[in-house]
């Protein structure tokens, strides 16, 4: 991938795209599989939900060309649309592959060079190979950044326990990145992450989930130049006990436990992205034969 002006990256073509949206059809989706009734569920809190999450969610500038979730995600049991876990490498480096969960701003089309970044940055993203380069950055220059806000406990309504979730995602998610996650790509990403226990019998919600998000920052269309283009993880555990639990006036509480990770880079060179790229794969004894080239 050749180099642009000073300090912007050559990507090529992406699709302008609208990023799926976080209305009131999808919101009613989410909550009703965290066991809120229908009578909860009517326009006017539907409403009052969507203006409080959107009232706290940061504006950033860093968009997004996509946003994927791992096989193992329930979002891809539930959809029934993977199959067991497809792995890029041996067992002793698995990095499961992605598949799409949501659209962002930008989509790449199938004849794009760029599109050949999207496997270099899923293998430094992954936490393991993420987290040895921040170590290590003292000494290689990474410029990753890391947010592990501390878990958020009580005993809150499913509503307010969900709504909690996806301003927490969008804030720890957005934190990473000195110039913040724009909002539609927030929002997007909150569009299906709250998916439906595959057992009814279980008495607990229970799951932890993340979302990879492919960043692109002030790209170009008419040239094809970025400033940068980047990826950003972020990861959590919600649990809620006894979720389906209700009484006639929705007052119920639960005991709610919320922790989220995020991870993210930006890269404006694209030599120092292939040659981190290159010491996970060294340092992890990553079969370079068999891993997706890096392109400068």
């Amino acid at each position: 991938m050749p180099f642009g002006p000073p300090n912007k990256m050559n990507i090529g073509k992406l699709d302008a795209a609208t990023p799926t949206p976080f209305d009131k059809a999808t919101l009613k989706t989410s909550l009703e599989n965290i066991g809120l009734n229908c009578a909860q569920l009517n326009d006017k809190n539907l409403d009052s939900y969507i203006t409080t999450v959107k009232s706290q969610l940061p504006q950033g500038a860093v968009q997004s060309m996509a946003i994927k979730a791992p096989h193992t995600s329930p979002l891809n049991a539930n959809l029934k649309a993977a199959a067991a876990p497809v792995m890029l490498f041996s067992a002793a480096n698995d990095v499961p592959q992605m598949t799409s969960a949501a659209t962002g701003n930008w989509s790449i089309p199938d004849n794009n060079n760029a599109e050949g970044y999207g496997p270099n940055l899923e293998i430094i993203q992954y936490k393991d190979h993420f987290n040895w380069l921040f170590d290590n950055k003292a000494t290689n220059g990474f410029t990753g950044v890391k947010n592990s806000p501390p878990a958020t406990q009580g005993n809150y309504p499913n509503a307010e326990a969900i709504q909690k979730l996806f301003i927490q995602v969008g804030l720890t998610a957005s934190s990473t990145l000195v110039k913040g996650l724009d909002q539609p790509t927030m929002l997007a990403t909150l569009s299906n992450v709250i998916q439906p226990l595959n057992d009814s019998n279980i008495a607990n919600y229970d799951v932890s989930d993340s979302r990879v998000i492919d960043l692109v920052d002030n790209y170009d269309p008419a040239t094809g130049m970025a400033d940068g283009i980047g990826v950003l993880t972020i990861s959590w555990h919600l649990t809620i006990e006894d979720y389906k639990r209700k009484t006639k006036d929705g007052g119920d509480t639960h005991a709610t436990y919320l922790k989220m990770d995020a991870w993210s880079v930006l890269y404006s060179d694209p030599g120092v992205l292939c040659q981190q790229y290159s010491s996970v794969l060294q340092h992890f004894a990553i079969n370079i034969a068999t891993a997706p080239t890096c392109r400068i």
